[in-house]
């Protein structure tokens, strides 16, 4: 979740910069600077679920699974997805996520069009990438975007949900296990 900060328009690099000396996290989303908010109990938790079966499927492979507190540029915007996977090497002080294969945001009714539109289609022109999927806290309802010759959809609200980058299948009812 997130609120506008100020309307000035910053580059990448003096928007790192400046983040760096802040206390809270923003994004930057075609020049401004976007305040990011907290989120509700199913937001956080769905967040955790994925993370952390990610986090263990990874283990013991080149891959990893980051959660919110990473950022990931895309073109001239930065973003915080819920979760990111790379299978590029990253550094322990790294700011930034190198060439992500798979990232998964969590919807929100403030963050819905965004996470739809402007998030969806700044990510896919990130080459690394292989899949963008949106994950519904409201319902169970998980759409998958996959590049393909072109990116298409799959749409999954019950059964097991299937991460072909990461070759990884998550049940659906074992991620909604806690979200009323």
């Amino acid at each position: 979740m997130n609120a506008v900060l100020k309307p000035s328009y910053l580059t990448v690099s003096d928007f790192l910069d400046w983040e760096n000396e802040q206390g809270t996290k923003h994004e930057l989303i075609d020049g401004e600077m976007i305040a990011m908010t907290g989120g509700t109990v199913a937001h956080a938790s769905l967040i955790m679920a994925i993370g952390a079966r990610l986090f263990n499927h990874l283990q013991g492979t080149p891959c990893r699974a980051f959660t919110s507190d990473l950022k990931v540029q895309a073109a001239e915007d930065i973003f915080y997805p819920d979760v990111v996977v790379t299978c590029a090497q990253q550094e322990n002080q790294d700011l930034l996520c190198k060439e992500p294969k798979l990232i998964i945001e969590v919807l929100s009714n403030s963050t819905s069009y965004k996470d739809r539109h402007k998030k969806r289609l700044a990510y896919q022109q990130i080459e690394s990438l292989e899949e963008y999927v949106l994950v519904s806290q409201e319902a169970k309802h998980i759409e998958i975007y996959r590049r393909m010759d072109d990116w298409q959809i799959s749409i999954y609200t019950h059964g097991t949900v299937e991460l072909r980058s990461v070759k990884f299948l998550l049940p659906m009812d074992e991620l909604y296990a806690d979200i009323d």
